[in-house]
């Protein structure tokens, strides 16, 4: 997760700053490739390793970026933004309930994406 979300750091960083895009053209540029990406995942690709970490790295560079533009343009304070941020958390929090599917078993990865012990 270091890697990853430092990985994603660069690259939003290297989009708005080394590209010229600014945070906003980061932000337009990033956001739908990470969409499409997690669109494309629904199906199951997630579970294929290489693809759930280029989504990982994704999501991060896209987060920075918004979030970039958002704390630069003073749009939010770090009080509201800390609110609007755990507020936005709660879907994921209440979605599953516990980390057991509806069939009560824990879900787990294809023999072939388990890590060995």
């Amino acid at each position: 997760m270091f890697i990853s979300g430092t990985l994603g750091t660069v690259i939003g960083d290297f989009c708005s700053h080394n590209m010229g895009l600014d945070d906003a053209g980061a932000s337009i540029l990033l956001s739908p490739i990470m969409a499409v990406l997690l669109l494309a995942g629904r199906g199951g690709r997630l579970l294929l390793l290489p693809f759930y970490w280029l989504a990982v790295v994704l999501i991060s560079a896209a987060g920075m970026a918004v979030g970039d533009f958002i704390s630069g343009r003073n749009m939010l304070g770090l009080s509201v933004n800390t609110v609007v941020t755990g507020l936005s958390s709660l879907p994921s929090w209440s979605s599953g309930g516990s980390s057991r599917d509806r069939r009560g078993r824990l879900p787990s990865l294809p023999d072939e994406v388990r890590l060995a012990p």
